[in-house]
């Protein structure tokens, strides 16, 4: 049975390629479906996540304190619960319980990450297995046995988020986001103000080297909700700002001039 396991955010995306990893070691014939990873290298974003939820039986939304309200969750769900029965499209909480959920996630019945409800939510997916569904003797065992690892796993991811979100130097928070934005991009001046003697010219780019641009514009779009196909709605000054602050794609587009111009050509497509 194919499971497919929704998240929006870094923390969550960690806790869900957890749980991907997780589940099959208690119901071995449970499919989890965690995307991007899952996605083929070449695939079409877009066609094969739809296609994955077309595929699914049941939804695992993986939900944290910062995606709440975020729109590719929301879109998610949504798509869940037009085609699964609403017992089956299942938010599941970390670090939050019922009265942080507002809107759209507030209608469905939730899961707080703890072991007795997870455990009922393992138990309903295990009686949707079919033949592949197996005891409950079995499933006592297995579950009991391999719980206390994914438990300690979740909360190791939310104890270093929490830390991350901290700052250490009270002088440091004194700064504001234009001083942290303008050394940001002070600094990447100067990257690219550097002499260069490999500079490539963009005819010598690979197909490979502008497909990785593309797929690192794609997680751009994630990240600050653009919705599917609204490459026309994209600013390019800002696409542009946020992947120059990456060492690697600087190194793989070969200067500034060859980035921009993949940028544009993605954003006219």
């Amino acid at each position: 049975m194919n499971i497919f396991i929704s998240w929006s955010g870094e923390l969550s995306q960690k806790i869900a390629e957890t749980l991907k990893d997780w589940i099959p070691t208690v119901l071995q014939s449970a499919k989890p479906y965690f995307t991007p990873s899952d996605i083929e290298k070449g695939s079409k974003w877009e066609s094969e996540i739809t296609k994955k939820l077309n595929e699914c039986n049941i939804g695992i939304i993986c939900i944290t304190q910062e995606n709440t309200g975020k729109p590719w969750i929301l879109f998610e769900a949504g798509a869940l619960s037009s085609k699964l029965e609403k017992s089956r499209v299942c938010p599941l909480l970390f670090g939050i319980n019922n009265a942080n959920l507002t809107g759209p996630l507030s209608t469905f019945q939730t899961t707080v990450f703890e072991k007795n409800e997870f455990r009922k939510l393992m138990e309903m997916i295990n009686k949707h297995l079919g033949e592949g569904k197996i005891s409950e003797k079995v499933f006592d065992e297995v579950f009991s046995m391999f719980y206390p690892k994914l438990e300690e796993k979740i909360n190791e991811l939310l104890t270093d988020y929490q830390s991350s979100k901290e700052t250490p130097d009270a002088e440091e928070s004194k700064r504001s986001d234009r001083e942290i934005l303008e050394e940001i991009l002070e600094l990447t001046r100067r990257q690219y103000s550097k002499p260069n003697r490999n500079k490539k010219e963009y005819k010598d780019l690979s197909i490979n080297e502008i497909e990785f641009i593309k797929d690192q514009i794609i997680d751009y779009m994630k990240e600050n909700n653009f919705k599917l196909k609204e490459y026309n709605t994209l600013d390019e000054d800002d696409v542009f700002k946020s992947l120059s602050e990456n060492r690697e794609i600087r190194n793989v587009s070969g200067s500034p001039s060859n980035l921009r111009k993949i940028i544009n050509e993605f954003i006219e497509q």
